[in-house]
């Protein structure tokens, strides 16, 4: 990681001004669903305080996004204009824009009804159009970002047309993310169809000059495993000079991770991707309040058992923090999130 400060720069006003804000890691966020962009937005908080983002700085992060969702309105544009689902990446941006784009607001705005447009976010409709106009999903991915003044970079995994499909226990399998959510039932395995999917050559850029790479949080097997399953993902993990780390979730999903420890998470990733590296482990280690466990219980949901002495025997690094954020839901804080993934580069003893 760089320790020295950045050097002069030219303001907008033409101007030398120098630059007193002190060296960030260079961070990679792979996921996709609604983990990834609470700890972009908590990482964008964190990596660019108080200063103008330049388009050049970018590089301090960079989401990898995964591109199998195939639900609502990203799966009817999908559908209709054979583009990659933009709803992800639209979640992304809005994590990433600046307070002080107008055009937010409008990204996030879904249209009601069931007929035309109904249902649609204009972002995703946005997207859809600047894919038409620059026939290429990435260069309206990056005109978007520079319309909302995102700190950062949005990346799609890879730009071939993928879907999930899940093998269950009892030996049935279903095609696609938003079936696959929605059966809630114990996952033997997943796949991505068609096979050979290749991962965005920018992406493995990033992820080998990044200083740490953050896994997650997200749904395990129609989130994580789908973006691991990319040909060349794991093969960039386990080049990059950074290190690799889960983030691991709050709380068991129905169904999918019923009564999933943190170990249970790791062997289902290692089973799908047994080359993968993870270096480290970051877990909340904060109490739940037992009005919010009970809510949660009835939905088939309990938190994470922290496995740690056999996480350690696996040879990876538990990171316990707090984690949680003080709301009516189980969920990350983000800015607490962000904070542990960078200083699990800058405070590397074992916890």
């Amino acid at each position: 990681m760089p320790t020295s400060r950045q050097p002069k720069r030219r303001s907008g006003s033409g101007v030398l001004a120098i630059d007193t804000a002190p060296a960030m890691p260079r961070i990679v966020a792979l996921g996709g669903g609604t983990g990834l962009p609470v700890l972009l937005s908590g990482l964008k908080e964190a990596l660019f305080p108080r200063e103008r983002v330049t388009w050049a700085r970018r590089d301090r992060l960079t989401a990898v996004v995964t591109v199998a969702d195939d639900g609502g309105s990203s799966g009817r544009l999908r559908q209709t204009y054979g583009m990659l689902p933009p709803g992800d990446i639209r979640n992304c941006l809005l994590a990433l824009s600046s307070g002080q784009s107008m055009l937010a607001p409008l990204f996030n705005f879904r249209f009601g009804g069931t007929q035309d447009v109904g249902g649609h976010s204009l972002g995703n409709l946005i997207l859809s159009a600047l894919t038409q106009l620059e026939n290429d999903f990435c260069a309206a991915v990056e005109h978007a970002g520079r319309m909302l003044g995102i700190c950062g970079r949005i990346l799609p995994a890879t730009l071939a047309e993928v879907t999930v499909t899940a093998q269950f226990d009892d030996g049935t399998s279903i095609a696609g993310e938003s079936r696959i959510a929605s059966r809630r039932q114990q996952i033997r395995r997943v796949r991505l169809e068609p096979a050979g999917a290749r991962v965005l050559p920018d992406a493995v850029a990033a992820i080998e000059a990044a200083d740490v790479i953050a896994i997650g949080p997200g749904s395990l097997y129609t989130s994580l495993i789908p973006i691991l399953l990319v040909e060349g993902v794991v093969e960039a993990l386990n080049r990059a000079r950074g290190r690799v780390l889960l983030v691991m979730n709050l709380m068991t999903e129905p169904g999918e991770t019923e009564a999933f420890t943190a170990v249970d998470h790791l062997l289902a990733i290692r089973r799908h991707a047994p080359k993968i590296r993870i270096d480290d482990v970051l877990l909340n280690t904060t109490p739940i309040a037992p009005a919010l466990l009970a809510r949660y219980s009835a939905a088939g949901a309990v938190p994470v058992t922290i496995d740690r002495e056999i996480l350690r025997a696996l040879g990876y690094r538990p990171l316990e923090r707090d984690l949680l954020r003080a709301d009516l839901k189980i969920r990350h804080d983000p800015g607490k999130l962000a904070h542990a993934v960078i200083d699990s580069v800058v405070n590397r003893e074992t916890k």
